[in-house]
Parts: structure tokens; sequence; C-alpha cells
């Protein structure tokens, strides 16, 4: 019976690590879409109000659609402690585990937003949402080709061990 047990174990264990990382490669996706959004309702409020940055990323964190994502409260906090994007993308970056292209994007938007004139912060936001864009959809790609690749895998790995250990 213990040996029996063990051995579901050890198999849930596989298979839990498989989807784990197909989880994980979704959420990536998301994440990647979600700045994406992002930036684009930034250019608009940026556009439409005319508002500082501050106060249109701390209006766009308040919205429902960008609750949850990660690093946006870490920007926003830093963003209300020096009014600077450059330093709101620092914290960012530096917040960030691995920093990967939301925090390039938002780093080279850094000397842009706030700073240059009104035409150069609009393009520039439309420049870093359409990389995103881009980046996002790779991560979908990959997602769905890797995500489903993952998960056969870890059942395939849990019956090898289930067999090799039994």
């Amino acid at each position: 019976m213990g040996k029996a047990l063990g051995l579901l174990l050890i198999f849930c264990g596989f298979v839990l690590t498989g989807w784990g990382k197909a989880s994980s490669l979704e959420q990536r996706a998301r994440n990647l879409a979600l700045w994406q959004e992002f930036l684009c309702q930034f250019r608009i409020c940026l556009e439409t109000t005319r508002a500082a940055p501050r106060e249109i990323a701390r209006m766009l964190e308040k919205q429902n659609a960008f609750t949850g994502l990660f690093g946006l409260e870490t920007m926003t906090s830093a963003f209300g402690e020096s009014g600077s994007f450059a330093h709101a993308a620092e914290a960012l970056a530096k917040a960030a585990k691995r920093p990967g292209a939301v925090e390039q994007v938002l780093l080279s938007l850094g000397d842009t937003v706030g700073i240059k004139p009104l035409e150069e912060q609009l393009s520039a936001l439309q420049t870093g949402a359409s990389l995103l864009a881009r980046e996002a959809q790779k991560a979908r790609e990959e997602s769905r080709r890797y995500g489903g690749l993952c998960r056969r895998m870890g059942v395939l790995l849990g019956l090898l061990a289930v067999v090799v250990l039994a």
C-alpha cells in the first residue's frame, strides 16, 4: 500500500510539473498582452486628457482590466515617489526576477514619456505597444506549441518513473 501511494505521488509530481510549466507559458502570454494593452490605454489617455504620466498610470492601475498585472503596482508606487517614467521603469526592472521584453520596452520609454514633446511621446508609446504585441504573439505561439508538449511530457515522465520504480 505504501509503495503504491509513493508511486502515485511521484506520478502526480511529474504531471503537476508539466502542467505548471504549461501554465507559466500561458501566464507569460497574458502578461505581455496586458502590458501591451496598458501602453495602448496610456497612449490614448495621454492624447485625450494630456494629464501627467503619473496621473495616467494611477488612473489605469485602478481599472479592473489591469488588476493583478505583475509589476504595475511597483511601477505606479515608484511613479508616485519620483514622478519620472524612467524611475518607475527602473523600479519595475529591479523588481522583476528576470527582466524581459516588458522591462526593456518600458526602460526605452523612460527617455521619452513625460520629457519629450507630446507627438514624440505618443509615437514612442505606439512603438512600445507594437513591440509588446509582437512579443505577446510569439508567447501565445510558444504556449500553444509547447504547452501541450509540457503536459504530455509530465504524464509520460510520470508513467516512466512509475514503471521504473515499480
